[in-house]
């Protein structure tokens, strides 16, 4: 989807430009999003059949204080076809990578719906890079998922279907369907954009899509985390409370469906950078409030 540009007399600065770049990761390019500098950065992770221009409509507000980056995961739009076994559990090895590449110790990381479910695995594995953990609408929280509609999503026989599928994501009419109908069936007319997207669905979600098995286990989780929702959430509904940590922040945003971060952007954007200024500020406290050492 293009960006539009305000005209402004006033110069904008380097940091402030939205940068396109493409990482080498093992097995493939890792394609993304920059703009901002300093600060944490955080790491924006897009949902199944979407891109890093799903955020478009977040990432130039989160980087007030910080550099903000919005990667494509593998089999998904610049970045590798290349999905390996299917397992979005593999993707988190090959984002500690994409951190390496661009010399980032530690990020705040942003997840949206798959986006969490490798969010929280990026977390678990290199918990010392995860300065913070903002789960968005995220699979893998053991409740139950529409899996018919990720079939049809990554297959639709025309545009109408397409469409359809659209419609689907969002709590109510949006101006945004068409040109997300489009895409999700330019993807399926692609054979290998489409194969790489059904490995994914039968290795990693087909199997989980009554919900269930055990709860998260958050104790494994030292950063501090955070919970938004769509309340009209057609795709994967409100989680029970005993599903989530028990500390951390639940924010459940009315009129908004699987897409909160555009359906209600301003409000879910300034929850996100309100969240991640206060990580940031509490951590600075504690620091000072250390003993200074000869």
């Amino acid at each position: 989807m293009p960006v539009s540009r305000p005209v402004s007399a006033r110069p904008v600065s380097e940091a402030s430009r939205l940068r396109a770049g493409v990482a080498t990761v093992a097995g493939g390019p890792a394609a993304y999003l920059s703009v901002g500098s300093g600060g944490v950065p955080v790491l924006l992770l897009h949902g199944f059949a979407g891109d890093r221009l799903t955020w478009q409509f977040n990432l130039s507000a989160l980087s007030s204080r910080r550099r903000a980056i919005a990667v494509d995961l593998p089999g998904h739009g610049g970045s590798t076809p290349d999905v390996g076994s299917g397992r979005v559990a593999d993707f988190a090895p090959w984002l500690v990578e994409f951190l390496d590449g661009l010399e980032l110790p530690q990020v705040h990381v942003v997840g949206h719906s798959m986006g969490g479910y490798v969010a929280r695995e990026l977390a678990g594995l290199a918990p010392d890079r995860v300065a913070s953990l903002t789960l968005l609408s995220s699979a893998g929280l053991g409740t139950p998922f529409d899996l018919g509609f990720l079939r049809r999503a990554v297959a639709p026989a025309d545009v109408a279907e397409g469409r359809a599928c659209a419609e689907r994501l969002f709590a109510g009419p949006s101006l945004l369907i068409p040109r997300f109908g489009e895409v999700l069936y330019a993807q399926g007319a692609d054979p290998v954009r489409r194969a790489g997207l059904e490995r994914i669905i039968e290795v990693s979600f087909a199997a989980h899509a009554d919900g269930g098995g055990p709860p998260v286990d958050w104790s494994a989780y030292p950063m501090p985390v955070q919970v938004l929702w769509g309340r009209e959430d057609h795709i994967i509904p409100l989680p029970p409370s005993g599903r989530l940590p028990a500390s951390a922040p639940f924010h459940v945003f009315d009129n908004a469906g699987h897409l909160p971060h555009i359906e209600a952007a301003s409000p879910v954007t300034a929850t996100i950078r309100a969240f991640l200024d206060g990580c940031d500020d509490g951590r600075a406290a504690s620091h000072s409030a250390e003993p200074t050492r000869p």
